[in-house]
Protein backbone atom coordinates (compact mmCIF):
# COMPACT_ATOMS: atom_id res chain seq x y z
CA UNK A 1 0.00 0.00 0.00
CA UNK A 2 0.98 3.58 -1.16
CA UNK A 3 0.45 5.94 1.83
CA UNK A 4 1.24 9.74 1.91
CA UNK A 5 2.01 11.71 5.07
CA UNK A 6 0.41 15.34 4.56
CA UNK A 7 1.74 17.06 7.63
CA UNK A 8 3.97 20.27 8.18
CA UNK A 9 6.10 19.08 10.78
CA UNK A 10 9.34 17.12 9.17
CA UNK A 11 9.98 15.48 12.51
CA UNK A 12 6.24 14.19 12.71
CA UNK A 13 6.67 13.14 8.65
CA UNK A 14 9.60 11.35 9.47
CA UNK A 15 8.52 9.03 12.55
CA UNK A 16 5.56 8.04 10.74
CA UNK A 17 7.94 7.22 7.16
CA UNK A 18 10.49 4.75 9.37
CA UNK A 19 7.29 3.60 11.49
CA UNK A 20 5.15 2.23 8.04
CA UNK A 21 8.43 1.67 5.79
CA UNK A 22 9.41 -1.10 8.92
CA UNK A 23 6.18 -2.85 8.16
CA UNK A 24 6.39 -2.89 4.28
CA UNK A 25 4.43 0.23 3.41
CA UNK A 26 5.76 2.53 0.52
CA UNK A 27 5.90 5.93 2.14
CA UNK A 28 5.47 9.73 0.58
CA UNK A 29 5.38 12.91 2.38
CA UNK A 30 3.98 16.07 1.74
CA UNK A 31 4.16 19.43 3.67
CA UNK A 32 0.70 20.99 2.93
CA UNK A 33 -2.19 20.44 1.35
CA UNK A 34 -1.30 22.35 -2.20
CA UNK A 35 1.77 19.77 -2.45
CA UNK A 36 -0.65 16.75 -1.90
CA UNK A 37 -2.54 18.11 -4.44
CA UNK A 38 0.07 18.33 -6.75
CA UNK A 39 1.46 15.06 -5.82
CA UNK A 40 -1.72 12.67 -6.35
CA UNK A 41 -2.00 14.03 -9.94
CA UNK A 42 1.33 12.07 -10.96
CA UNK A 43 1.22 9.27 -8.48
CA UNK A 44 -1.35 6.55 -7.16
CA UNK A 45 -2.01 6.38 -3.62
CA UNK A 46 -3.86 4.32 -1.61
CA UNK A 47 -3.81 6.27 1.68
CA UNK A 48 -3.47 9.48 3.03
CA UNK A 49 -2.60 10.03 6.87
CA UNK A 50 -3.36 13.82 7.04
CA UNK A 51 -2.50 16.76 9.61
CA UNK A 52 -5.61 18.71 10.41
CA UNK A 53 -3.53 22.35 10.75
CA UNK A 54 -1.05 23.93 8.87
CA UNK A 55 -1.24 27.58 9.75
CA UNK A 56 0.83 28.10 13.04
CA UNK A 57 -1.05 28.95 16.30
CA UNK A 58 -4.09 27.22 13.90
CA UNK A 59 -6.00 24.89 16.10
CA UNK A 60 -9.25 24.55 14.14
CA UNK A 61 -9.03 22.27 11.98
CA UNK A 62 -9.96 24.04 8.88
CA UNK A 63 -7.23 23.31 6.54
CA UNK A 64 -7.86 19.46 6.61
CA UNK A 65 -11.37 20.01 6.25
CA UNK A 66 -10.86 22.43 3.00
CA UNK A 67 -8.65 19.47 1.52
CA UNK A 68 -11.08 16.73 2.73
CA UNK A 69 -14.17 18.61 0.60
CA UNK A 70 -11.17 18.94 -1.96
CA UNK A 71 -10.65 15.30 -2.00
CA UNK A 72 -14.26 14.40 -1.98
CA UNK A 73 -15.04 15.58 -5.33
CA UNK A 74 -12.13 13.71 -6.85
CA UNK A 75 -13.16 10.15 -8.37
CA UNK A 76 -11.40 6.61 -7.02
CA UNK A 77 -9.82 9.59 -4.09
CA UNK A 78 -7.59 7.15 -1.48
CA UNK A 79 -9.16 7.01 2.00
CA UNK A 80 -8.07 9.27 4.67
CA UNK A 81 -7.24 8.56 8.25
CA UNK A 82 -6.87 12.38 9.85
CA UNK A 83 -4.14 13.47 12.24
CA UNK A 84 -4.24 16.21 14.81
CA UNK A 85 -2.68 17.36 18.37
CA UNK A 86 -6.06 19.05 18.84
CA UNK A 87 -8.78 16.87 18.49
CA UNK A 88 -12.60 17.46 19.03
CA UNK A 89 -15.97 15.07 18.81
CA UNK A 90 -17.40 18.26 16.38
CA UNK A 91 -13.75 18.02 14.26
CA UNK A 92 -13.71 14.24 13.88
CA UNK A 93 -17.39 14.31 13.08
CA UNK A 94 -17.10 16.95 10.44
CA UNK A 95 -14.43 14.57 9.09
CA UNK A 96 -16.04 11.82 8.78
CA UNK A 97 -18.78 13.54 7.17
CA UNK A 98 -16.54 14.55 4.49
CA UNK A 99 -15.07 10.95 3.85
CA UNK A 100 -12.56 10.21 6.20
CA UNK A 101 -12.15 7.03 7.11
CA UNK A 102 -10.92 7.16 10.53
CA UNK A 103 -10.29 9.96 13.61
CA UNK A 104 -6.18 9.41 15.29
CA UNK A 105 -4.98 12.06 18.25
CA UNK A 106 -1.45 12.86 18.51
CA UNK A 107 0.42 11.62 19.45
CA UNK A 108 -0.83 8.44 18.38
CA UNK A 109 0.36 5.06 19.66
CA UNK A 110 2.09 3.04 17.06
CA UNK A 111 0.32 0.16 17.49
CA UNK A 112 -3.13 2.04 17.11
CA UNK A 113 -2.17 3.71 14.25
CA UNK A 114 -0.61 0.45 12.28
CA UNK A 115 -4.09 -0.88 13.42
CA UNK A 116 -6.18 1.29 11.42
CA UNK A 117 -3.67 1.14 8.92
CA UNK A 118 -3.73 -2.28 8.46
CA UNK A 119 -7.77 -2.29 8.29
CA UNK A 120 -8.10 0.50 6.02
CA UNK A 121 -5.78 -1.91 3.78
CA UNK A 122 -8.05 -4.72 4.38
CA UNK A 123 -11.17 -2.50 3.64
CA UNK A 124 -9.80 -1.47 0.43
CA UNK A 125 -8.60 -4.56 -1.14
CA UNK A 126 -12.44 -6.14 0.26
CA UNK A 127 -13.93 -3.45 -2.11
CA UNK A 128 -12.07 -4.05 -4.90
CA UNK A 129 -12.66 -7.76 -4.55
CA UNK A 130 -16.27 -7.69 -4.01
CA UNK A 131 -17.38 -5.48 -7.00
CA UNK A 132 -18.90 -2.72 -5.30
CA UNK A 133 -21.92 -1.58 -7.18
CA UNK A 134 -23.78 1.62 -6.81
CA UNK A 135 -26.50 2.62 -3.83
CA UNK A 136 -29.43 3.38 -6.44
CA UNK A 137 -28.80 -0.85 -7.77
CA UNK A 138 -29.55 -2.07 -4.63
CA UNK A 139 -32.89 -3.30 -3.95
CA UNK A 140 -34.15 -3.04 -0.53
CA UNK A 141 -37.82 -2.33 0.81
CA UNK A 142 -37.61 1.47 2.39
CA UNK A 143 -36.67 1.35 5.70
CA UNK A 144 -39.96 2.17 8.15
CA UNK A 145 -39.25 4.50 10.99
CA UNK A 146 -39.95 2.93 14.51
CA UNK A 147 -39.73 5.76 16.96
CA UNK A 148 -42.59 7.80 17.37
CA UNK A 149 -41.09 10.92 16.64
CA UNK A 150 -40.44 10.09 13.16
CA UNK A 151 -43.89 8.02 12.73
CA UNK A 152 -45.71 11.57 13.13
CA UNK A 153 -43.32 13.38 11.32
CA UNK A 154 -44.02 11.00 8.42
CA UNK A 155 -47.88 11.43 8.64
CA UNK A 156 -47.48 15.32 8.70
CA UNK A 157 -45.31 14.74 5.04
CA UNK A 158 -47.35 12.52 3.81
CA UNK A 159 -49.98 15.45 3.89
CA UNK A 160 -48.44 17.83 2.06
CA UNK A 161 -46.32 15.43 -0.44
CA UNK A 162 -48.99 15.89 -2.95
CA UNK A 163 -48.81 20.03 -3.13
CA UNK A 164 -46.25 21.75 -4.72
CA UNK A 165 -45.36 23.63 -1.19
CA UNK A 166 -41.46 24.47 -0.64
CA UNK A 167 -40.02 22.17 2.71
CA UNK A 168 -37.72 23.15 4.97
CA UNK A 169 -35.85 20.29 6.55
CA UNK A 170 -33.76 21.42 9.93
CA UNK A 171 -32.09 19.06 12.32
CA UNK A 172 -28.26 18.31 12.76
CA UNK A 173 -25.90 16.78 9.96
CA UNK A 174 -26.73 13.25 8.99
CA UNK A 175 -30.21 13.09 10.86
CA UNK A 176 -31.73 11.63 7.83
CA UNK A 177 -32.88 14.63 5.87
CA UNK A 178 -31.73 13.07 2.75
CA UNK A 179 -34.26 9.85 3.35
CA UNK A 180 -37.50 12.62 3.57
CA UNK A 181 -36.87 14.02 0.24
CA UNK A 182 -36.67 10.44 -1.45
CA UNK A 183 -40.07 10.16 0.37
CA UNK A 184 -41.66 13.41 -0.03
CA UNK A 185 -40.73 13.02 -4.12
CA UNK A 186 -41.76 9.62 -4.32
CA UNK A 187 -45.79 10.39 -2.57
CA UNK A 188 -45.94 13.65 -4.95
CA UNK A 189 -47.41 14.31 -8.34
CA UNK A 190 -44.04 14.70 -9.49
CA UNK A 191 -42.72 11.33 -8.64
CA UNK A 192 -42.97 10.65 -12.53
CA UNK A 193 -40.00 13.51 -12.57
CA UNK A 194 -36.57 14.16 -11.94
CA UNK A 195 -35.13 14.70 -7.98
CA UNK A 196 -31.80 16.65 -8.52
CA UNK A 197 -29.85 16.82 -5.50
CA UNK A 198 -27.55 19.61 -4.64
CA UNK A 199 -25.09 20.24 -2.06
CA UNK A 200 -24.57 24.02 -2.12
CA UNK A 201 -21.89 24.01 0.33
CA UNK A 202 -20.02 22.24 -2.78
CA UNK A 203 -20.38 24.75 -4.57
CA UNK A 204 -17.81 27.61 -5.35
CA UNK A 205 -19.75 31.26 -5.06
CA UNK A 206 -17.62 32.03 -9.10
CA UNK A 207 -19.71 29.07 -10.60
CA UNK A 208 -23.29 29.69 -8.68
CA UNK A 209 -24.76 30.85 -11.63
CA UNK A 210 -23.44 28.17 -14.20
CA UNK A 211 -24.25 25.43 -11.46
CA UNK A 212 -27.59 26.51 -10.83
CA UNK A 213 -28.88 28.22 -14.57
CA UNK A 214 -26.32 27.04 -16.76
CA UNK A 215 -24.76 28.47 -19.36
CA UNK A 216 -24.04 28.91 -23.33
CA UNK A 217 -21.35 27.94 -25.05
CA UNK A 218 -18.50 30.53 -24.87
CA UNK A 219 -19.97 32.22 -21.71
CA UNK A 220 -16.75 32.15 -20.13
CA UNK A 221 -13.05 30.87 -20.86
CA UNK A 222 -13.93 27.40 -20.04
CA UNK A 223 -17.19 27.13 -21.30
CA UNK A 224 -16.48 25.14 -24.44
CA UNK A 225 -20.29 23.55 -24.67
CA UNK A 226 -23.75 24.78 -23.93
CA UNK A 227 -24.83 23.26 -20.21
CA UNK A 228 -27.99 22.99 -18.30
CA UNK A 229 -28.49 24.18 -14.54
CA UNK A 230 -29.67 22.35 -11.49
CA UNK A 231 -33.09 24.16 -12.29
CA UNK A 232 -33.18 22.97 -15.77
CA UNK A 233 -32.54 19.65 -15.38
CA UNK A 234 -35.07 19.07 -12.25
CA UNK A 235 -37.79 20.34 -14.73
CA UNK A 236 -41.14 18.70 -13.63
CA UNK A 237 -39.14 17.29 -10.63
CA UNK A 238 -38.27 18.45 -7.37
CA UNK A 239 -34.90 20.32 -6.80
CA UNK A 240 -33.39 19.35 -3.39
CA UNK A 241 -31.22 22.17 -2.29
CA UNK A 242 -28.99 20.90 0.58
CA UNK A 243 -27.02 22.83 3.14
CA UNK A 244 -28.87 26.09 1.43
CA UNK A 245 -27.81 28.24 5.20
CA UNK A 246 -24.00 27.92 2.89
CA UNK A 247 -25.26 30.08 -0.22
CA UNK A 248 -23.50 33.26 -0.35
CA UNK A 249 -25.26 36.62 0.23
CA UNK A 250 -24.49 38.02 -2.70
CA UNK A 251 -26.21 35.01 -4.29
CA UNK A 252 -29.25 34.52 -2.72
CA UNK A 253 -30.96 37.14 -4.56
CA UNK A 254 -30.65 35.82 -7.36
CA UNK A 255 -32.54 32.59 -6.53
CA UNK A 256 -35.00 34.75 -4.65
CA UNK A 257 -35.54 35.96 -8.09
CA UNK A 258 -36.09 32.41 -9.64
CA UNK A 259 -38.26 31.24 -6.92
CA UNK A 260 -40.29 34.05 -7.04
CA UNK A 261 -41.10 35.01 -11.08
CA UNK A 262 -40.00 31.29 -11.85
CA UNK A 263 -37.38 32.54 -14.44
CA UNK A 264 -34.06 32.68 -15.06
CA UNK A 265 -31.29 33.01 -17.95
CA UNK A 266 -28.20 30.71 -18.29
CA UNK A 267 -24.89 32.85 -18.44
CA UNK A 268 -24.32 34.15 -21.52
CA UNK A 269 -27.71 34.26 -22.87
CA UNK A 270 -30.49 37.15 -22.82
CA UNK A 271 -33.45 34.26 -23.68
CA UNK A 272 -35.64 33.92 -20.60
CA UNK A 273 -35.99 30.36 -19.21
CA UNK A 274 -38.98 28.90 -16.50
CA UNK A 275 -38.90 26.96 -13.88
CA UNK A 276 -40.95 24.59 -12.85
CA UNK A 277 -39.53 22.56 -10.13
CA UNK A 278 -41.20 21.24 -6.21
CA UNK A 279 -38.27 22.74 -4.09
CA UNK A 280 -36.78 21.27 -0.97
CA UNK A 281 -34.27 22.62 1.18
CA UNK A 282 -32.51 21.25 4.09
CA UNK A 283 -30.00 22.74 6.58
CA UNK A 284 -28.24 22.45 10.14
CA UNK A 285 -28.33 25.67 10.95
CA UNK A 286 -30.33 27.90 13.12
CA UNK A 287 -32.32 30.46 10.06
CA UNK A 288 -33.47 32.31 12.11
CA UNK A 289 -30.30 33.66 13.84
CA UNK A 290 -28.24 33.59 10.24
CA UNK A 291 -31.12 36.57 9.67
CA UNK A 292 -30.82 38.19 12.36
CA UNK A 293 -26.60 38.15 12.46
CA UNK A 294 -27.11 39.39 8.23
CA UNK A 295 -26.08 36.03 6.77
CA UNK A 296 -29.16 35.03 5.52
CA UNK A 297 -32.02 37.20 3.43
CA UNK A 298 -35.16 37.23 5.59
CA UNK A 299 -37.13 37.08 2.36
CA UNK A 300 -35.92 33.99 1.06
CA UNK A 301 -36.42 31.78 4.22
CA UNK A 302 -40.09 32.74 3.72
CA UNK A 303 -40.05 31.73 0.42
CA UNK A 304 -38.54 28.55 1.20
CA UNK A 305 -40.11 27.52 4.72
CA UNK A 306 -44.08 27.40 3.72
CA UNK A 307 -43.92 24.32 5.59
CA UNK A 308 -40.77 24.02 8.04
CA UNK A 309 -40.14 20.22 10.08
CA UNK A 310 -37.42 19.86 13.12
CA UNK A 311 -35.53 16.01 12.20
CA UNK A 312 -34.69 14.93 15.71
CA UNK A 313 -31.16 13.65 16.27
CA UNK A 314 -30.74 9.78 16.27
CA UNK A 315 -30.31 9.41 19.87
CA UNK A 316 -33.57 11.02 20.55
CA UNK A 317 -35.02 8.08 18.98
CA UNK A 318 -33.69 4.91 20.34
CA UNK A 319 -36.26 2.78 19.10
CA UNK A 320 -35.25 3.54 15.59
CA UNK A 321 -31.16 2.37 16.74
CA UNK A 322 -31.49 -1.06 16.31
CA UNK A 323 -33.41 -2.00 13.66
CA UNK A 324 -32.09 0.87 11.13
CA UNK A 325 -28.69 -0.96 11.93
CA UNK A 326 -30.13 -3.69 10.90
CA UNK A 327 -31.19 -2.19 7.68
CA UNK A 328 -27.73 -0.20 7.34
CA UNK A 329 -26.08 -4.10 7.66
CA UNK A 330 -29.02 -5.62 5.36
CA UNK A 331 -28.06 -2.84 2.70
CA UNK A 332 -24.67 -2.42 3.14
CA UNK A 333 -24.36 -6.76 2.55
CA UNK A 334 -26.29 -6.11 -0.46
CA UNK A 335 -23.69 -3.52 -2.12
CA UNK A 336 -20.72 -5.92 -1.38
CA UNK A 337 -22.31 -9.25 -2.20
CA UNK A 338 -22.10 -10.33 1.49
CA UNK A 339 -24.48 -12.38 3.46
CA UNK A 340 -25.53 -9.97 6.26
CA UNK A 341 -24.59 -10.73 10.10
CA UNK A 342 -26.61 -10.16 13.23
CA UNK A 343 -25.52 -7.85 16.42
CA UNK A 344 -24.89 -9.77 19.25
CA UNK A 345 -26.57 -8.17 22.30
CA UNK A 346 -23.27 -6.41 23.72
CA UNK A 347 -23.45 -4.62 20.35
CA UNK A 348 -27.03 -3.76 20.76
CA UNK A 349 -26.51 -2.36 24.31
CA UNK A 350 -22.97 -0.28 22.92
CA UNK A 351 -25.49 1.07 19.83
CA UNK A 352 -28.16 2.24 22.77
CA UNK A 353 -25.64 3.79 25.00
CA UNK A 354 -23.78 5.67 22.04
CA UNK A 355 -24.51 9.65 21.80
CA UNK A 356 -24.10 9.61 17.66
CA UNK A 357 -23.17 12.52 17.48
CA UNK A 358 -23.03 11.86 13.43
CA UNK A 359 -26.55 10.40 13.25
CA UNK A 360 -27.70 8.35 10.59
CA UNK A 361 -24.46 9.10 8.63
CA UNK A 362 -22.10 8.04 11.67
CA UNK A 363 -24.34 4.66 12.39
CA UNK A 364 -24.34 3.85 8.51
CA UNK A 365 -20.48 4.29 8.24
CA UNK A 366 -20.43 1.86 11.21
CA UNK A 367 -22.02 -0.48 10.20
CA UNK A 368 -20.43 -0.21 6.80
CA UNK A 369 -17.00 -1.12 8.89
CA UNK A 370 -18.63 -3.46 11.31
CA UNK A 371 -19.76 -5.85 8.14
CA UNK A 372 -16.00 -5.73 6.64
CA UNK A 373 -14.18 -6.02 9.57
CA UNK A 374 -15.82 -8.61 11.95
CA UNK A 375 -15.13 -11.97 11.46
CA UNK A 376 -17.45 -13.80 13.87
CA UNK A 377 -20.73 -15.19 13.14
CA UNK A 378 -22.28 -12.24 14.76
CA UNK A 379 -21.24 -8.31 15.03
CA UNK A 380 -19.86 -7.73 18.16
CA UNK A 381 -18.89 -4.23 20.10
CA UNK A 382 -15.80 -4.08 19.90
CA UNK A 383 -16.44 -4.96 16.09
CA UNK A 384 -18.49 -1.32 15.88
CA UNK A 385 -15.32 0.54 17.36
CA UNK A 386 -17.32 3.70 18.87
CA UNK A 387 -14.62 5.30 19.90
CA UNK A 388 -16.10 8.99 19.45
CA UNK A 389 -17.53 8.72 22.77
CA UNK A 390 -16.00 10.40 25.57
CA UNK A 391 -17.18 9.06 28.77
CA UNK A 392 -17.31 12.14 31.41
CA UNK A 393 -18.55 11.14 34.77
CA UNK A 394 -18.36 14.05 36.73
CA UNK A 395 -21.33 15.93 34.58
CA UNK A 396 -22.90 11.93 34.43
CA UNK A 397 -22.85 11.64 38.27
CA UNK A 398 -24.09 15.47 38.52
CA UNK A 399 -27.18 14.43 36.32
CA UNK A 400 -28.35 11.62 38.55
CA UNK A 401 -27.76 13.48 41.63
CA UNK A 402 -29.79 16.71 40.89
CA UNK A 403 -33.15 14.80 40.20
CA UNK A 404 -36.09 15.87 41.80
CA UNK A 405 -39.15 14.89 40.95
CA UNK A 406 -38.26 12.24 39.06
CA UNK A 407 -39.33 8.29 40.20
CA UNK A 408 -36.41 5.44 41.52
CA UNK A 409 -37.17 4.02 37.91
CA UNK A 410 -36.25 7.28 36.33
CA UNK A 411 -33.31 7.38 37.70
CA UNK A 412 -32.15 3.87 37.40
CA UNK A 413 -32.89 3.47 33.35
CA UNK A 414 -30.67 7.14 33.19
CA UNK A 415 -27.88 5.62 35.58
CA UNK A 416 -27.82 2.19 33.59
CA UNK A 417 -27.81 4.74 30.36
CA UNK A 418 -25.03 6.44 31.52
CA UNK A 419 -23.03 3.67 32.87
CA UNK A 420 -23.41 1.96 29.50
CA UNK A 421 -21.84 5.16 27.57
CA UNK A 422 -19.03 5.12 29.97
CA UNK A 423 -17.93 1.40 29.66
CA UNK A 424 -18.46 1.75 25.64
CA UNK A 425 -21.74 -0.50 25.81
CA UNK A 426 -19.91 -3.74 27.05
CA UNK A 427 -22.44 -4.83 29.45
CA UNK A 428 -20.36 -7.28 31.40
CA UNK A 429 -18.42 -4.30 32.52
CA UNK A 430 -21.27 -2.07 32.75
CA UNK A 431 -22.59 -4.83 35.60
CA UNK A 432 -19.66 -5.08 36.80
CA UNK A 433 -19.25 -1.32 37.53
CA UNK A 434 -23.11 -1.41 38.66
CA UNK A 435 -22.77 -4.24 41.22
CA UNK A 436 -25.56 -6.24 39.27
CA UNK A 437 -25.00 -9.51 37.54
CA UNK A 438 -24.63 -9.57 33.75
CA UNK A 439 -28.10 -11.46 33.60
CA UNK A 440 -30.04 -8.98 35.69
CA UNK A 441 -28.37 -5.92 33.77
CA UNK A 442 -29.80 -7.65 30.80
CA UNK A 443 -33.51 -8.06 32.29
CA UNK A 444 -33.28 -4.18 33.16
CA UNK A 445 -32.24 -3.35 29.67
CA UNK A 446 -35.86 -5.66 28.73
CA UNK A 447 -37.25 -3.71 31.31
CA UNK A 448 -36.32 -0.22 30.34
CA UNK A 449 -36.61 -1.07 26.57
CA UNK A 450 -33.23 -0.24 25.84
CA UNK A 451 -32.16 -3.31 23.79
CA UNK A 452 -34.05 -4.62 21.24
CA UNK A 453 -34.14 -8.09 19.98
CA UNK A 454 -32.29 -9.02 16.86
Amino acid sequence: MAVLIVDDNPEVRLSAAFLLEDHGFEVFEAEHPEVAKQFLSCKQIELILLDMNFTRDTTSGQEGLAFLRWLKSLDGAPAVICLTGWGSVTLAVEAMRLGAADFIEKPWQNLQLLDAIRKQSKLSALQTQQNVVADTEVTLPAYTWRSEAMKTLSRKLERIAATDASVLLCGESGCGKSYLVDALHSQSARRGGPLISVNMGAIPESLFESEMFGHTKGAFTDAKSQRSGRFELADGGTLFLDEVATIPLTQQAKLLRVLESGEYERVGSSRTERADIRLICATNSDLEKDVTAGHFRSDLLYRINTFTFELPPLRARLDDIIPLANYLLARHAARYNLDTKALDNEAQAALLAYRWPGNIRELSHVMERALLLSEGAQIGAVDCQLRLSSPEPEPLRTEVAQSPGRTLAEVEKTLIEQTLAMHQGQVSKAAQALGLTKSSLYRRLDKYGLRSES
